[in-house]
C-alpha cells in the first residue's frame, strides 16, 4: 500500500477571484449549449481562452507555461469558485446512492464542470476529445460508483475494473496502451491529460499522485532501458465500448517522443512481461512493479467543485482507495496537446480513433 509523504514539493496554484469569475460564467454559458459534447461549443472556447489569458497575472501564467512545457507532471487548480452549482433537481443528502447515469451525464451541474473543464485544457493548450472506443464516444465522463464493489454494497453488485465501479484503483496511467507519444498501428495515443473536478464528494475521498521520476529514480540505467523495450503485454480496459477495444502484445512501457521527453503508459492491474522476454527485462519489470507498489505517494487531492486536478498522463501515475460514500461522483475530460499527432475521426466534437 503506497504511503502519503508530506512537505514535498507539489504543484498548486489558487486562481484569482476576476479570473475564477469569467470561468464560472463561461462555464454556466456553455453548460447551458449542452456542454463539451455539444455541436455549439467548440467554436466559442478560443474567445474565451483570449479573455482569460489576457486577465492571468504573470505568476498565474508562469505556472500554467509549467505545465505546458512538461516541467511539472500535475497541476492543481483552487479557488474556482463555481457559483452556478445547485441549479439542479438531484438531491443526495438524504441518499445512499445515485441516481442513473443518464440523469447524471445530462445535469446541468455536472455540465457546469465539465464545461470549465474544457476551459482549462484550453489554457494549458490542449483539446477536449473522446476516443470512439471508449465511453460510448462521450468527452464527459462521469467517475462515480455505479457498478459496485465499494464499502457499501449497491443493489446488483457487478463491479469491474473501470471508474465506474468502486473498487480500490492501483496506480496507473489511461488507456488506451498501445501508444502515448504517436500513432502505431492504427492506433491513437493515450490522452496527454485527464482532468478532474468533484460534484459530490462527502468524505473527502482523495485522488493520490505519484510522478513517474520518483519511481524511475529507483532503478538502474539498464532497468529503465528494459521498460522502454517492446516486452510487455497488457489486458483489455473495461471502460471500452461493447464490442470495441483490444489489449495487446509487445509494447514498452516508457517512450521517448520526438522532442526528447519521456512518457510512460502503464497499469498495474492490466501489465505483464512477454512470456518470451528474457530474465533480465522480466526482473526489470517486477522490479519496476515492486516500486510502483510501494513508492510514496506525493500528493492527494480532496476533489470538489471549487478544485480541479490535471494530471499528465504520461508523467504522473494516479490511484484512490476503496470507495467508502457511493455519493462521490466526479467529472472527468481527457485533453490532447495541440502537437500531437492522432487519427482524427470527427472534428466538433472532437472524436479520435483509439
Amino acid at each position: 500500500m503506497n504511503q502519503i509523504v508530506k512537505n514535498l514539493e507539489t504543484y498548486h496554484l489558487h486562481l484569482s477571484s476576476e479570473v475564477s469569475h469569467l470561468i464560472s460564467e463561461m462555464s454556466y454559458e456553455l453548460a447551458l449549449l449542452g456542454g463539451p459534447d455539444s455541436l455549439y461549443v467548440q467554436e466559442k472556447i478560443p474567445a474565451f481562452k483570449e479573455i482569460l489569458n489576457a486577465k492571468l497575472n504573470s505568476y498565474e501564467k508562469s505556472i500554467i507555461e509549467k505545465y505546458i512545457r512538461r516541467e511539472i507532471p500535475y497541476l492543481v487548480l483552487e479557488g474556482l469558485n463555481i457559483r452556478k452549482l445547485d441549479r439542479t433537481k438531484i438531491d443526495i443528502t438524504q441518499s445512499t446512492h445515485l441516481p442513473s447515469l443518464e440523469i447524471l451525464e445530462k445535469d446541468i451541474d455536472i455540465l457546469t464542470l465539465a464545461s470549465s473543464e474544457q476551459i482549462i485544457l484550453a489554457l494549458l493548450e490542449e483539446d477536449a476529445f473522446a476516443f470512439d472506443i471508449d465511453n460510448l464516444g462521450k468527452i464527459v465522463r462521469v467517475v462515480a460508483n455505479l457498478k459496485g464493489g465499494g464499502i457499501t454494497k449497491i443493489e446488483n453488485e457487478n463491479p469491474d475494473k473501470s471508474s465506474h465501479s468502486g473498487i480500490e484503483l492501483t496506480a496507473h496511467t489511461e488507456a488506451p496502451y498501445h501508444t502515448v507519444t504517436k500513432v502505431v498501428n492504427n492506433h491513437s495515443p493515450a490522452p496527454s491529460s485527464l482532468i478532474l473536478t468533484g460534484r459530490w464528494n462527502p468524505l473527502n475521498e482523495p485522488t493520490s499522485l505519484i510522478p513517474i521520476s520518483r519511481v524511475l529514480s529507483q532503478l538502474t540505467i539498464e532497468e529503465i532501458l528494459a521498460l522502454t523495450t517492446e516486452s510487455f503485454n497488457f489486458t483489455r480496459s473495461e471502460t471500452f465500448n461493447e464490442g470495441q477495444g483490444s489489449g495487446g502484445e509487445n509494447v514498452s512501457i516508457l517512450e521517448v517522443d520526438k522532442y526528447g521527453y519521456k512518457a510512460m503508459k502503464y497499469n498495474s492491474y492490466r501489465f505483464t512481461p512477454n512470456e518470451n522476454s528474457s530474465i533480465k527485462i522480466k526482473n526489470a519489470f517486477y522490479k519496476f512493479e515492486s516500486i510502483v507498489r510501494k513508492t510514496s505517494i506525493i500528493d492527494s487531492i480532496n476533489l470538489n467543485p471549487n478544485t480541479v486536478l490535471i494530471i499528465n498522463n504520461s508523467l504522473c501515475l494516479h490511484c484512490r482507495d476503496t470507495i467508502k460514500d457511493n455519493r462521490r461522483t466526479l467529472v472527468r475530460l481527457f485533453g490532447y496537446r495541440k502537437n500531437l499527432d492522432y487519427i482524427v475521426l470527427q472534428k466538433n466534437p472532437l472524436i479520435v480513433k483509439g
